[in-house]
């Protein structure tokens, strides 16, 4: 909440008891549950306009007096969006809840004028196209305007959060459940973005990652000698190669991820048959996970590698231990890679979106000419 309004809130404590009335009494009288009051009074809560006029009618106080102390400043932000911004020096704060907290996160050498640049993104395409194609095109230009920060970030805190902010949508949708839509455009949005970012620079190489159609799908999934089997439902995005004899030819599945907590245990039994197969298997992943508090920090779920001499998660030991999959590419900067050298079955890496020509894309590369016999 702005800190005038939270200040503002506090004066309610002082005309509640200057009027003679406890918090219990209060609560009874118009008819509130217990805890409300204090909650008003302590800032926690901003109370709607109906409830605030009642309050102050309570007291006897006219609301012009409530609000003659407040200070209508150029950079004061409105206090019911889902997610604020304000500058810091040369960089931006981001305000939102999370969990129980009033979390912020720091953008570093970034301006209101880039952050508001963005949403507009969002909110044209919101206005006009899929929810998807607002997600996509909003972060992909966040990407593009703040190639020095954490992916992960941007998604996790800034995307998401304004895809949830009521406001940034048509009045005409006002007041649906933003975080279910968000669950349900979020993962199609992920895979559409990295075929975005990396298929212009794979068709160099005759190389294509594709969300196909169901039947188009069913051909390739046939094509691998999967069809039928556990998991094909979870094979969205196909890794297919051009040859000249036998036309477009799949030789791999993507498991796009945005979390480790997003049940990637039901793509293992599929991965385990691709890479048996010596088909493509990798995890793409945002890696997001920030325990809730005033300033998360988004540090994933792979934890310490294994030659830290700490407790090494189950997850990073699924890949690296079981191959799980075939290799893993985190998109977040706290994810911390195999180290080089490292005796693993399979390795995690980290990528960005500055260059498709990084260890993702050699991968899908790597294992075409393997495929094909070229290396």
């Amino acid at each position: 909440m702005e800190p005038a309004f939270a200040s503002l809130l506090k004066k309610l404590t002082a005309l509640r008891q200057a009027a003679g009335f406890s918090k219990e009494d209060v609560e009874k009288k118009l008819v509130l549950g217990p805890g409300w009051v204090e909650r008003f009074e302590t800032g926690d809560k901003l109370p709607s306009l109906a409830t605030l006029v009642a309050l102050l009618n309570l007291y006897e106080v006219k609301i012009s007096d409530f609000f003659e102390s407040v200070e209508l400043t150029d950079d004061i932000f409105i206090s019911d969006r889902h997610l604020t911004a304000r500058s810091s020096g040369n960089n931006l704060i981001l305000t939102f809840q999370l969990g129980k907290y009033q979390a912020e996160v720091e953008l570093e050498d970034a301006t209101i004028e880039e952050f508001n640049a963005i949403l507009l993104t969002l909110r044209d395409y919101l206005a006009s196209s899929t929810a998807s194609e607002a997600i996509v095109a909003s972060f992909l230009k966040s990407v593009e305007t703040w190639p020095h920060l954490n992916p992960s970030d941007l998604w996790y805190f800034f995307i998401s959060r304004a895809y949830q902010d009521d406001f940034n949508h048509p009045a005409s949708s006002a007041g649906k459940d933003w975080s279910q839509s968000w669950k349900r455009a979020g993962g199609w949005s992920l895979e559409a973005i990295f075929l975005e970012h990396y298929n212009p620079f794979l068709k160099k190489h005759g190389i294509e990652l594709q969300m196909p159609e169901p039947a188009l799908k069913q051909k390739y999934l046939d094509q691998m000698d999967i069809l039928g089997h556990a998991g094909v439902e979870k094979a969205d995005v196909i890794v297919v190669g051009t040859t000249r004899d036998e036309g477009e030819v799949a030789y791999g599945v993507v498991h796009v991820k945005a979390s480790f907590a997003e049940r990637r245990t039901d793509d293992i039994p599929l991965s385990k048959e691709l890479i048996q197969g010596n088909y493509a298997s990798p995890l793409v992943t945002m890696d997001c996970k920030a325990t809730p508090a005033e300033r998360p920090f988004n540090k994933g779920e792979l934890g310490e590698t294994q030659d830290s001499g700490k407790k090494v998660s189950s997850k990073r030991l699924d890949i690296e231990r079981e191959r799980a999959f075939d290799a893993v590419f985190s998109y977040n900067t706290n994810t911390l890679p195999t180290p080089p050298g490292a005796n693993v079955s399979a390795r995690i890496y980290v990528c960005g979106f500055e260059d498709p020509d990084d260890p993702f894309s050699q991968y899908l590369i790597r294992k075409w000419h393997d495929r094909q016999g070229t290396y």
